[in-house]
């Protein structure tokens, strides 16, 4: 099923109306949806499709020229065309004539105002960093770089109408945004039946999936496994990972560089108010959502796994902290939600972008500033108990640290609010509630 995408789509049918031999880069990680892209591009734009693979240059050539003799005679007919060429950077590795030698051929073709070409790749660290040098002057044609990436969660819930919206979040808070993961999952069974059948099991689709998808990119998978298992008990500061790893500053550094390259770690930028000593920085997460799981939940009790079954696993290792893992994915989707309504006008005034503040005396999931310096504060809480008014009243004393009264409180709560609660906000003009029906 075809969802979201939608302005990648009016994207490549831009590219497609410009001049000359337009060059998309279209890129992302594997199981992001580039070729499911191209096939729904293809059903209103006429494309013609090959495969790179790693050959030789002369197998390579021969495959490849029958591709580009029908583009040949398709062009000669009059007809207009897009040339997809997928994982070309595995082309380029048992080729490495072949950027010059392709656009050698393009100037001598009769392309020029009917041919478009898609160059496809999986190879996110290969592009971002040494496709341009390796390309030499074939560079210069590119006119457009794409890279796509994960879902939104809006998008996600178009994949599983039949599921709740907090069957929703715990499947994104477990396999985030990839297409490629959410086509195993299958709503008709719990939570717990895809976990132990996909994840646990020992022939599960990502049993495996963590250490493949590291290699892809990676080598001294070691430490990378160390990096990560660190960074899953959520202790963010690096001054954290440096006790815990015994790894140097530098080392460390380089390390969780090459992973947010790959889209598998981030750092973490806090909301800084006029008070800035008060501001926690050096902080880092696993940005990956699968990876978060894996290495929080499944790696390092991976001896424990192959000693007991699968069920029995989960039930000893996941069920009790899966909730409190599920809530930071929740505060994710709240903050998306917040954008949404910004994005219509819906909170009263235009605020930047909703981010998270990390203080020396506590963390505000979500703060927002408008141009006029309103500041908007909102927590989340994710818990089989609604939230009360003493709850409320703690966030209110952890944002003091900021230095500013919040102008805006916005409330998220899976299992509602109390009564109590409840009543307060009513008297209030500045207090939102919103649990997951109102999502």
């Amino acid at each position: 099923m075809f969802v979201g995408r939608k302005n990648e789509l009016a994207a490549l049918k831009e590219n497609f109306q410009k001049s000359g031999i337009p060059v998309v880069v279209l890129y992302g990680r594997e199981g992001i949806g580039k070729t499911t892209l191209i096939r729904e591009f293809a059903k209103e734009t006429a494309c013609v499709y090959y495969l790179g693979r790693e050959l030789s240059k002369q197998e390579q050539l021969m495959s490849l020229d029958v591709t580009m003799k029908e583009v040949d005679d398709r062009v000669e007919k009059g007809e207009k065309l897009c040339l997809v060429l997928d994982e070309f950077d595995l082309m380029h590795k048992g080729y490495k004539d072949f950027f010059g030698e392709f656009g050698e051929r393009l100037e001598k073709s009769a392309w020029n105002e009917h041919v478009m070409i898609v160059l496809a790749s999986s190879s996110v660290q290969w592009i971002e960093n040494q496709m341009v040098d390796e390309m030499g002057a074939f560079a210069a044609r590119i006119s457009s770089f794409m890279k796509l990436k994960e879902f939104t969660f809006l998008e996600m819930v178009n994949r599983f109408p039949e599921s709740s919206t907090e069957e929703c979040i715990t499947i994104y808070s477990i396999l985030g945004g990839v297409p490629g993961y959410l086509d195993y999952w299958d709503p008709k069974k719990t939570v717990r039946e895809n976990v132990i059948s996909l994840i646990l099991e020992r022939n599960g689709a990502f049993r495996k999936e963590a250490n493949r998808f590291l290699k892809t990119g990676l080598r001294e998978l070691p430490f990378y496994n160390t990096i990560l298992t660190v960074l899953a008990e959520d202790e963010p500061r690096l001054n954290y990972l440096y006790n815990r790893t015994g790894f140097s500053r530098a080392k460390i550094s380089v390390y969780i560089k090459n992973l947010i390259q790959m889209d598998v770690a981030e750092k973490y930028f806090s909301y800084e108010p006029k008070k800035k000593d008060c501001v926690l920085k050096g902080l880092y997460g696993i940005s990956d959502s699968f990876m978060h799981f894996w290495y929080k939940f499944v790696f390092p009790n991976q001896s424990q796994l192959e000693f007991t079954d699968a069920s029995t696993f989960y039930d000893t290792y996941i069920k009790e902290e899966l909730s409190e893992y599920v809530c930071q994915t929740f505060e994710k989707v709240c903050k998306e939600f917040l954008a949404l309504m910004n994005q219509y006008g819906k909170l009263g005034a235009h605020y930047d972008l909703p981010v998270t503040f990390y203080g020396r005396d506590g963390r505000i999931p979500i703060v927002a500033e408008s141009e006029n310096g309103k500041l908007l504060v909102g927590t989340c809480k994710w818990s089989v108990e609604p939230m009360n008014r003493d709850e409320f009243t703690r966030f209110v004393q952890t944002t003091e640290q900021i230095g500013q009264e919040a102008d805006h409180y916005y409330l998220f709560s899976k299992e509602g609010f109390t009564n109590e609660l409840s009543i307060m906000a009513k008297g209030m003009d500045n207090i939102e509630l919103i649990d997951l029906d109102s999502l």
